[in-house]
């Protein structure tokens, strides 16, 4: 028979005992992302009170994984929207997130996560895969004065967003849709208010610098493939525009290296950095 004593050397024992690591799941793949996205029933909705177009953050579950996503359904267009922003053809739309990253695809950033369109309570919608490792925005990292661990890596990455901006003409650019995480990789979210028709550039002063493979992207960006990935999500004035704009930055960056030299424009991060 064992005695008391032995019963609790033994519990002693048990207890001492490293404990197990809970089994996690593998990484998601982009193609896992898309079909979640596509397929997860929605489980919980949080609206987020950051923004102006009332989107949601919602926790989706299938086959017991979870994750969350950012669901924005707004779509104004015509002469309403125009007459309430003062310019001529403005759409606020859940496409332009579609567009986005698509374009975000094509030229190699993947800076922008995976996005689907699904519809959400009988309404398009554009389904944004939620930052993995999400750390903070910009607005937090500048509120608290918390500085990248190196800022000529940040700097690369903040410079790549400038040129994107720049190409879709994204006038809604702000510190709260732009996301840190814990590797200090930056995410841009949020493009409803992109893809102005306007052939010139929103602000070319903030061109300073390009990733040296970015600059060889725009160039080859072939406007068939373009009209053929975009055009159900632009209208063809808007891809139209953004070719245009597309010249106007290649040209710009060209004519700043004659004028401060290569070295002094031209950089490798994306190369580096896959």
């Amino acid at each position: 028979m064992i005695s008391l004593r032995s019963l609790c050397l033994v519990s002693l024992a048990w207890a001492a005992l490293p404990a197990l690591a809970e089994p996690q799941s593998p990484p998601w793949t982009d193609a896992e992302k898309s079909d979640f996205l596509r397929q997860a029933p929605v489980i919980a909705i949080k609206i987020l009170k950051e923004g102006v177009t009332s989107s949601h953050r919602a926790t989706l579950r299938r086959n017991g994984r979870t994750h969350d996503a950012h669901i924005q359904t707004v779509n104004e267009s015509g002469v309403i929207a125009s007459s309430l922003n003062f310019e001529r053809g403005f759409s606020d739309s859940y496409r332009h997130n579609l567009a986005a990253f698509e374009l975000n695809q094509m030229l190699g950033l993947e800076r922008i996560p995976i996005t689907v369109a699904r519809e959400y309570r009988k309404q398009p919608a554009s389904y944004t895969w939620w930052v993995d490792d999400e750390w903070m925005t910009e607005r937090v990292r500048q509120a608290k004065g918390i500085r990248p661990p190196s800022g000529t890596i940040w700097n690369d990455q903040v410079y790549i967003m400038k040129v994107f901006d720049q190409l879709i003409y994204n006038v809604d650019r702000n510190t709260g849709n732009i996301v840190i995480d814990k590797s200090w990789k930056l995410w841009m979210i949020d493009h409803t208010r992109a893809f102005r028709v306007r052939i010139d550039l929103m602000n070319e002063e903030e061109l300073v610098r390009c990733d040296r493979a970015l600059l060889e992207r725009l160039r080859k960006l072939d406007p068939a493939e373009v009209r053929s990935r975009l055009s159900p999500w632009l209208t063809p004035q808007q891809i139209d525009s953004m070719m245009a704009r597309r010249d106007l930055i290649v040209r710009h960056f060209e004519e700043l290296a004659v004028q401060k030299g290569e070295a002094g424009v031209y950089y490798e991060y994306l190369e580096k950095n896959p």
